[in-house]
């Protein structure tokens, strides 16, 4: 299995065209696109590498011995989380195998590869452990990432640190930690700090001027999540009545990546920032993309921010 550190969820989608349901219903374009999008499903969520870290007892970076034998022989090369003085350790994971459904990645232990696995104890009925280097892979498949034969010390990296933020204490350190992660230049870092902003809605109007600066990421996960962040920043400082500061600067970045990202999701994304910035002035451009964006997914949120924006500040249209 390889790291896969994403998480970021995936914006809903209408499972309607707004003009069909809109002759079936009798109801305002507007309303009725507003109506759509409240009852709209919630995506499923997935479990980060970073959230398995946290559930796992044991974390190490081991090199298999023998994956022939009913455990699993590992030498333990490096501890990420947690402690012991194993030199080598096993790993009851065929088990694991007989019981997974048909989707689950098959658990293969090959001679000589190198992985990160995420171990709790094998215990007994009683619930103490059989033997002190016996382990269970925590959530099954999940539970052990391969590492590549090359490139495989960003992969190193970012499990060093999130190691590292386990193991502090205090939660307003470790919310902190969190909100650096978007700081650094490892993408595995990077996308887990995406993922537990966005979860534990840590975004502030300090980290503005950052968020915009990945709107010129490469990665389009990294743009559409930092302007889902931005939603959350502008909707906290409306309701505690906070700037953000440099308002003009903020809103045509909103609208270039609105106007202009090539993907749709970053668009939709933007096009939600702006109806949570809440200005009035933007209005007269999610019209224009409501109409010529040559997404749905687009054009459908323009006609809900376009909506609300008008509703919010009096002026709503026929």
């Amino acid at each position: 299995m390889i790291l896969d550190m994403e998480a970021v969820p995936v914006s809903d989608r209408p499972t309607t065209t707004l003009a069909g349901a809109r002759r079936r219903v009798g109801l305002p374009a507007a309303a009725l696109a507003a109506l759509l999008l409240a009852a709209a499903p919630a995506p499923a969520a997935v479990m980060s590498v970073y959230e398995r870290m946290a559930q796992a007892d044991l974390v190490v970076r081991a090199r298999t011995i023998d994956g022939t034998l009913r455990l699993a022989e590992c030498r333990v090369l490096e501890v990420l989380k947690g402690q012991t003085d194993l030199r080598s350790l096993y790993v009851a994971f065929r088990g694991d195998n007989m019981t997974r459904s048909r989707w689950k990645d098959r658990i293969v232990f090959e001679d000589g590869a190198e992985s990160v696995l995420m171990l709790e104890p094998v215990v007994d009925s009683e619930g103490d452990p059989k033997a002190l280097d016996r382990f269970r892979l925590v959530g099954g498949y999940l539970g052990k990432v391969d590492l590549p034969r090359e490139g495989a010390e960003a992969y190193i990296q970012a499990f060093r640190r999130l190691g590292e933020i386990l193991a502090l204490e205090d939660i307003h350190q470790i919310w902190e930690a969190h909100k650096g992660l978007i700081l650094e230049h490892n993408p595995y870092l990077v996308e887990t700090g995406f993922a537990e902003i966005l979860k534990f809605r840590l975004g502030d109007a300090a980290m503005v001027p950052s968020l915009l600066e990945h709107l010129d990421s490469r990665h389009d996960r990294f743009r559409e999540a930092s302007l889902m962040v931005l939603s959350q920043v502008f909707e906290r400082a409306h309701r505690r009545d906070e700037p953000v500061g440099n308002e003009d600067h903020v809103v045509a970045r909103l609208l270039t990546a609105a106007m202009e990202d090539p993907v749709a999701e970053v668009r939709v994304a933007a096009v939600r920032a702006l109806q949570a910035y809440g200005r009035a002035d933007v209005v007269p451009a999610l019209r224009q993309m409501a109409e010529d964006d040559p997404s749905q997914d687009v054009r459908y949120q323009a006609t809900v921010s376009v909506y609300r924006l008008s509703r919010e500040h009096g002026s709503l249209a026929p």
